[in-house]
């Protein structure tokens, strides 16, 4: 699931967080941040998300498989004319 910046909320971020997908509500609360750098309660939300995902040893589950959709959605928009094509050998 790709989500436009437009949809980022404080909201999104917590559940995306909550569902496992720390990688995707960090990058909802920087880009919160980008736009009020002056809200504390973003910037700790955001410290502790951060602390928590550095503690892992390597991306979750949740956020590899979030990055793989978020990838073939991309090559599916940038390509359009080969998205429905099949390899043939």
């Amino acid at each position: 699931m790709t989500l436009s910046p437009a949809f980022y909320t404080a909201t999104m971020a917590r559940l995306f967080a909550e569902q496992g997908y720390l990688r995707k509500a960090a990058e909802i609360y920087r880009h919160l941040l980008a736009h009020e750098p002056e809200n504390e309660e973003l910037r700790q939300v955001l410290a502790t998300l951060e602390h928590r995902m550095a503690e892992q040893p390597s991306p979750s589950r949740k956020d590899a498989e979030m990055l793989l959709r978020e990838w073939a959605q991309m090559l599916k928009r940038t390509h359009p004319k080969h998205r429905d094509k099949r390899i043939r050998s």
